[in-house]
Formats: structure tokens, sequence, C-alpha cells
């Protein structure tokens, strides 16, 4: 800390002489100083602008920037091109700061973590910001703003700048200018459910949004005049969470897409080809240990296309008084396989789920299809 007052025959003493040669230091931080043209904070600046390679975390907060001192600091972290995390809070910094730092860390591979909460960014500041997340040698995986400025059309460039980003784990937007509008702008980019593909090519990274998590505050300068941030939002970034993001493109299509009623007659109508639907069958099949939306696909799926079955009759099963649809529906699904294969006739169904044990499959339901083949054939 560096108290107002202090007299600057301070920053010409030896010890800035020696941070110039200091090899084992690697964080440095500020705070309630003045950074300007001169004094201790633009000495201590200085000494790291020369000794810049082993430097690996910056942060000032509670300081007044004036007077020229966005250059002493921009000139510092251009240098410090080893830098992971750099945290700036609470120090008034405008859109036009923000553009300066931009331009002082484009091009830093290794920064990680960049926090400007509690300032005063609005929406140039976060067109600046977008131009950074979206240059390819950007690795920024964690970006803080929360209690600033912004309102709808910065969120919604901030959003737009994740479209080819797929490194971005958490932008934190509390406590701005936020209506549901903007909000809704991060749920198309983490799924896009205009098509199936889509879906699929949506962003299945960004998993943080909020820096309370799913926590709502009564009050917060979050919440616009309908009340809340959409709960919508909340579950995807649940589902973003997953470490596997085949798993997480899988989940948001089976959830957006082949959920609840949804019409399975294009499926009837093109009278698919065998070889084509035991691949869907097992790709709607992958699912996690606690996921049921594969199950409730797969039957929903049979119970609509009653002639892959033996004698052409619909899958029996009342759904109304089910209250969740899980491990019963390919047991129903097996029982036809087998039924089937007593009686010496064949089906489409039994032919589709045979050739499904066939293949080469990870998840459940092949798990599931293994063994009740083994248990029926002992």
């Amino acid at each position: 800390d560096a108290p107002n007052g202090l007299s600057d025959a301070v920053a010409r003493s030896e010890i800035f002489e020696g941070l110039k040669h200091n090899t084992s230091i690697n964080s440095l931080g500020l705070s309630r100083c003045h950074l300007a043209s001169q004094g201790v904070a633009h000495e201590v600046l200085k000494a790291y602008e020369e000794n810049s390679m082993h430097l690996a975390k910056f942060a000032i907060w509670c300081c007044a920037i004036q007077n020229g001192g966005i250059r002493s600091l921009a000139s510092t972290l251009s240098r410090c091109t080893r830098l992971t995390e750099i945290s700036l809070s609470s120090c008034h910094i405008t859109d036009s700061i923000v553009e300066d730092l931009v331009r002082s860390v484009q091009g830093h591979a290794e920064l990680r973590t960049l926090e400007l909460h509690n300032n005063d960014i609005q929406q140039r500041g976060c067109e600046s910001l977008s131009t950074l997340l979206q240059d390819p040698k950007c690795n920024i995986v964690n970006l803080d703003l929360h209690n600033n400025m912004i309102d709808d059309s910065g969120t919604k460039i901030m959003a737009d700048a994740l479209n080819n980003n797929k490194k971005v784990e958490a932008i934190l937007l509390d406590e701005n200018y936020i209506s549901t509008g903007g909000w809704n702008a991060f749920s198309n980019i983490v799924c896009n459910q205009s098509s199936i593909g889509k879906t699929y090519r949506s962003n299945h990274t960004l998993s943080m949004i909020t820096s309370f998590g799913a926590v709502k505050m009564a009050g917060s300068r979050m919440y616009d005049k309908d009340g809340v941030i959409p709960n919508r939002l909340f579950e995807l970034m649940e589902f973003n969470a997953g470490r596997d993001k085949k798993v997480v493109a899988h989940q948001k299509i089976l959830n957006c897409h082949l959920k609840g009623d949804f019409n399975m007659e294009p499926f009837v109508d093109t009278n698919m080809e065998m070889k084509v639907l035991p691949h869907i069958l097992s790709w709607v099949g992958r699912s996690s240990k606690s996921d049921n939306m594969s199950f409730e696909v797969i039957f929903n799926f049979l119970r609509q296309m009653p002639t892959l079955c033996a004698n052409g009759s619909p899958v029996k099963c009342d759904v109304t008084k089910q209250k969740s649809i899980d491990k019963r529906a390919i047991n129903i699904v097996l029982d036809h396989q087998y039924t089937d294969r007593a009686t010496g006739r064949k089906s489409r169904l039994g032919s589709i789920l045979r050739t499904v044990q066939n293949l080469k499959k990870r998840g459940s339901f092949g798990n599931q299809l293994k063994k009740r083949s083994l248990k029926n054939a002992g």
C-alpha cells in the first residue's frame, strides 16, 4: 500500500533499483494509491517495465488513475508478456482506459484471467474486449465484468464475441444494467435452437455468467423490471459445466429437439433405411449415468413408429401414468425383440436392435443391450 501524502522522495529510494533486478517476486499488487506520471506507483511500474520476465500476477485496486497514469500502466503491461492474471478493480476504469488496456495485452498468450469488476465500463469498452476475445491468440478463460455500467447492447456484443471462442469458461456480468433481452443473447450463443446442427455447433464451454452462480438476490441491479435472470440460462450453464463437450452437445440436442412430444413423422414418412436407424438409436442412447432423457426419447421414438414391431402394433405403455420414463423404456424395447425371436418372426425392430448390438458403442444404452443379450442367450 502507498498511503496518500507519502513523500515522492521515496520514489528515488534504492528499493526500486532492487525491484529492477529481483527474480523471485512473481506477484505484484498496488492499492489505495495515485497512479500518475510520477510518484511511488509510477516508479514501481517503471521497475517492472524493465524487469518484466518474472511477473505472473498483477493487481491494482482502489487506485486513482490520472495524469498519464494509464500510459505507465499500459506500457508495463505490454512488456509483461508472461502475465497469467490481471486484476484492475474499483479504479473507476472507463471505456477509453479499457481500449488502452486491450492494446497492451493483445497477444499475451499466457493470460488466463482478466478482472475488471467494480468500474465504469460501458458499450465502447465491451467492443474493445470483444476484439480481444475474438483474437485466435487470446487464451482468456475468466473475464470478470460484474458491477459496471454495461447494458443490453454491451451484453450482446460480449455474447457475439463467444460465437467462435471455445476457451472462455466464465464471463461475470451480474450487478450491471441488463434486461431479459440481454441475458437471452447468451442463451442463444450457448444453445442455438434454430436447428439441430446449430445446437451442436453452439458454445459448450461458457459455464458461469454471474459471480454468485445460480443464487438470485432481490434488489440487485442485474434484475430487469420482470425480476430475474432467465432460469433457462442457468440451466444451460449447468449443461456446459460437463467436462465431455460431446456429451454436453448430446444432452442439449435431446433437451431442445427430441424431448417430450417430439414429432417422429419425418422419420416414419421417409421410411428410414436400416443402415441409418441403428446408428440414430445408438447415438440417442448415449447418456450420462443419471440422465433419463435418452430413455424417454427412445421410448417415444418406438411408440410413434409401430411398424418397427413384429405385428405392426405400437409399444404398449401408458405414458400419462408414468411419473418418469427411465430404464423401463429400454426393457419394453428389448422385450419386443425377444418375443419376436420366440415366435420365429423377423421384425425390423429385432433386426435394428441386433445391428445396434454389433456396433461399437459407448454409454448405458449399448451396455444394457449387451447385458440383456447375454442374459437371454444363457
